[in-house]
């Protein structure tokens, strides 16, 4: 049965037999075939034959669990390279009780999905068909970018983990979806995940306790999340270790109701008529102040009413930028759209010519560029540790003509630390799509120099309210003429009191960079404070097309003033993660 067929039935009761639960007599369940003999079961493709979980179990236990409430059929496939759009078009929803995930010492194992299957397994989704994945469903194809965004979350080696199986109480975070309304917090017994990544565009359903007693993150963890994708819908149920995790009646429910709705985007599955419910005088209490925020094209760190940082992807924004960077319960250190230069973005990254072309420079009516920087792809990844991955694809080029540059960029955010620091690390590879130049204006000495001569790349613009400024290399001191600096340094710390606190931002450039030891660009006039590692500053480089070349910086936002080595140890603690 094709998915696109309408649906004929409105409201179906279900039934959980034998060993799993009662639901309901059995006297009371209707029919899926109507009296005109036309079946209306939801058609599910539950795919597996491996993983790191006893899916030889788990996957009968599942196909009952399904095919038990009368509303589902169900079909398992174990050789998942043999997926085809043909064979998709027979079903309505895929549920994964699959993974390519093998240990955490060895590289995921290959499933022989050819690219013909992959593009059959997207677009059977993008065009309205439904997504599942139950718990270590999700672990797979970490280098498939598509289906990392299609699974909402997954277990990320190095930075997710899970303590001893235990039970642990499940709270409904967002009780007005059709999946979730009418459910009672309850307990289950289970393996919860702490740390693993919430893609930003996904609702997050259900969340879980997670203790430190069972070695747990004394977090709330998302457990239960959805999310559109195109045309169609995507359901991620992190809890179902095993059978017995799966034999809890509420994440039954949760289950049969998530994986109905991303079949149909409905849900006319009922409640058990036991729920094992717990009061809400019971639920344990967590730190909740930090929490993430979206709101349109923006996503935010706040601390109570506070944004820490946020990340501005707008498409009426000339560039990507970070505005506000705060310390926590602290001043805002980074100044957006200042009117001497409207076209600086607080945090951000610009080229100023690229085939002479101006891509830094704004009008000031339009809010333009001549050579135009666009977007794509923006990426979000949220962990409850309140750490960040932000992932997108940028474009260079001549706007509805040439594409002369194309860009990958990866910002992490780490979590603030216990004084209020945190840092992002930009990591970006721009590759040529034609012979191109990358330059700046001249430098004073050049020809045709000028005294502003010598800034591109990464950039930032402190607050006006930063006084007693003071601006410090990994090397040393620095010394101003015409209120600007140019040297190399491995690290550069711009600095100053903003309401009587002292505050600053580092920024460390890679070793391997382009031109390294870094060139950097220091402004320190009446009106502006300004620098950037400005790998360009010295002269323009010229790429052949096809050819690459990868940036990567830290930048420390942080309380107090920090010394030459102070700088140089963060030096030393970047490269040594970054190696």
């Amino acid at each position: 049965m094709s998915r696109s067929r309408k649906r004929l039935v409105s409201i179906l009761v279900f039934v959980l037999m034998g060993a799993l639960v009662e639901y309901a007599p059995a006297s009371s369940r209707i029919s899926t075939d109507n009296e005109h003999g036309i079946d209306t079961h939801i058609r599910v493709l539950l795919i597996s034959g491996a993983s790191n979980h006893d899916w030889v179990s788990t996957t009968p236990y599942l196909k009952r669990i399904f095919e038990d409430t009368g509303r589902f059929a169900v079909d398992v496939l174990e050789e998942t390279h043999s997926i085809t759009a043909q064979l998709l078009d027979n079903y309505d929803v895929i549920v994964s009780d699959f993974n390519t995930f093998t240990s955490r010492n060895k590289a995921p194992r290959d499933p022989g999905w050819s690219d013909e299957t992959r593009r059959a397994y997207i677009e059977f989704v993008r065009r309205g068909g439904g997504h599942v994945v139950v718990h270590a469903g999700s672990s797979s194809f970490y280098d498939w970018k598509e289906y990392q965004d299609l699974v909402i979350s997954s277990f990320i080696v190095g930075k997710t983990d899970h303590g001893t199986r235990h039970t642990f109480p499940v709270v409904l975070s967002e009780v007005d979806n059709p999946i979730t309304e009418g459910m009672e917090p309850f307990e289950t017994f289970d393996e919860l995940w702490h740390n693993a990544p919430v893609d930003s565009k996904a609702t997050v359903l259900a969340s879980a306790y997670s203790s430190t007693e069972s070695r747990g993150s004394d977090r709330y963890e998302p457990v239960a999340m959805v999310k559109q994708y195109g045309e169609g819908r995507s359901f991620t149920l992190i809890l179902g270790h095993d059978t017995k995790s799966m034999s809890n009646v509420a994440l039954q429910s949760l289950l049969v109701r998530g994986t109905e709705w991303a079949a149909t985007g409905e849900v006319t599955l009922p409640l058990p008529i036991e729920w094992p419910s717990i009061e809400l005088s019971e639920l344990p209490e967590a730190d909740e102040s930090l929490r993430f925020f979206s709101e349109d094209d923006t996503f935010a760190l706040a601390d109570g009413v506070d944004v820490i940082w946020q990340f501005n992807h707008g498409p009426d924004s000339g560039k990507p930028y970070f505005h506000p960077l705060s310390i926590p319960a602290g001043p805002t250190l980074t100044w957006k759209n200042p009117p001497d230069h409207p076209w600086h973005y607080g945090l951000w990254f610009s080229w100023k010519y690229i085939n002479q072309l101006n891509f830094w420079e704004e009008d000031r009516k339009t809010g333009r560029s001549e050579g135009s920087t666009t977007w794509s792809n923006v990426r979000i990844k949220k962990y409850s540790d309140h750490t960040a991955q932000i992932e997108m694809d940028v474009s260079y080029g001549v706007e509805h003509d040439q594409l002369l540059l194309t860009e990958y960029r990866v910002i992490e955010v780490s979590a603030p630390a216990d004084d209020g620091s945190y840092y992002l690390d930009w990591s970006m590879q721009f590759t040529a799509q034609s012979d191109i130049v990358l330059d700046r204006t001249p430098l004073p000495d050049e020809i045709g120099g000028k005294v502003y001569g010598g800034y591109a790349g990464l950039s930032a613009r402190l607050a006006s309210q930063l006084v007693e400024r003071r601006v410090i290399l990994s090397e040393g001191m620095v010394s101003f003429q015409n209120d600007r600096h140019r040297s190399r340094a491995r690290a550069v710390e711009y600095s100053g009191l903003i309401s009587g606190k002292p505050v600053g931002i580092t920024i460390v450039a890679h070793p391997d960079n382009l031109n390294a030891p870094s060139p950097w660009y220091v402004i320190q006039s009446d009106v502006m404070s300004f620098f950037s590692p400005a790998v360009l500053c010295y002269g323009p480089h010229q790429m052949a097309a096809g050819e690459s070349v990868i940036l990567r910086y830290r930048v420390i936002v942080h309380p107090d003033r920090w010394d030459a080595e102070r700088l140089s140890t963060e030096y030393e603690r970047y490269i040594g993660n970054r190696k």
